[in-house]
């Protein structure tokens, strides 16, 4: 019975709350994504390469993960 109110305790927060609910010690200017041997920070860009050739990528959140966001736009020629 004590787990029980226990969780009840736990579940009484509103769900709004969760969502903001920080683990501690995380930054969030601590999240990069990687390609090539290098780090990238939120809205910087890069070529990858893609199956349909080489591609701009832009790093970005997606789902609480930092990932590669592939565009359409192709890679300049250098």
């Amino acid at each position: 019975m004590p787990n029980v109110l226990v969780f009840l305790a736990l579940m009484s927060g509103s769900p709004a709350d969760a969502e903001y609910v920080q683990a501690p010690g995380h930054n969030p200017l601590d999240c990069y994504c990687r390609a090539q041997g290098r780090f990238y920070a939120e809205g910087e860009t890069v070529c990858l390469k893609t199956a349909e050739g080489p591609r701009v990528a832009q790093c970005d959140m997606a789902l609480n993960v930092m990932s590669w966001i592939i565009t359409s736009k192709p890679c300049p020629e250098a």
